[in-house]
């Protein structure tokens, strides 16, 4: 008994109504899966949804799946749930992508193209940290993120770190740490270079952040 309390307890935590939203389309029922070891909780499907790029290009639908929602958040009147799955979706697509769904708990919108781990910047708009490889060059990169009028996320990169030591003799190590957030006009994020930490504030001025810290970075990709 206890054990079903505690799943219910942090369904409530990711979000219940993304939980009915996954029903809705998921082939086999979702599941509420908790990691004592970890204390986290996910929610996710047993077998690829219909909207994935591994559908698409026509795999089986009852294919055995790892699609998982990492994480949701609320933007304006509308939920946005983040998920990831190796299955699912291809490296192109940073083997994720995003669920856009209203209060009521329609879907409204589905994409693959992993955007990362975002938090809100305000009630309206999100900042995203993610990471992808290409080519063996790891990449990290901070966005500003909305939910445009057709409910798909619309992205601008403020900045991208690149660590090209696999494949230069002395290439950079370079990539974002950490990402914080203090208001809706301020955030804060950290690079580390080569073993040292520089921190990097951004004041927002309309549409455009300017950041202070970045002229310390040596060779730092534009």
């Amino acid at each position: 008994m206890w054990l079903i309390f505690l799943l219910i307890s942090f369904g409530y935590s990711l979000g219940l109504g993304t939980f009915e939203v996954l029903r809705g389309f998921c082939p086999v029922p979702p599941v509420v899966e908790f990691n004592p070891d970890s204390t986290e909780a996910h929610i996710f499907c047993p077998k690829c949804p219909p909207f994935t790029t591994a559908i698409r290009m026509g795999s089986p639908l009852n294919r055995t799946a790892d699609f998982v929602v990492e994480h949701t958040l609320k933007v304006g009147n509308l939920w946005l749930a983040v998920y990831h799955s190796s299955e699912c979706e291809p490296h192109s697509n940073g083997y994720g992508g995003y669920i856009v769904f209203n209060e009521k708990e329609s879907l409204l919108h589905a994409e693959g193209g992993y955007p990362g781990l975002c938090q809100n910047l305000s009630t309206d708009d999100i900042l995203c940290l993610n990471h992808f490889i290409a080519q063996g060059i790891l990449n990290t990169c901070i966005s500003h993120c909305k939910v445009d009028s057709k409910h798909k996320l619309s992205c601008k990169e403020i900045f991208t770190a690149t660590d090209d030591t696999g494949f230069r003799e002395k290439g950079t190590i370079q990539y974002i740490t950490k990402l914080y957030v203090k208001d809706k006009d301020h955030f804060y994020f950290e690079v580390n270079q080569k073993g040292k930490f520089y921190p990097v504030h951004c004041k927002r001025n309309g549409d455009i952040f300017n950041c202070r810290g970045l002229e310390k970075l040596k060779g730092r990709a534009p």
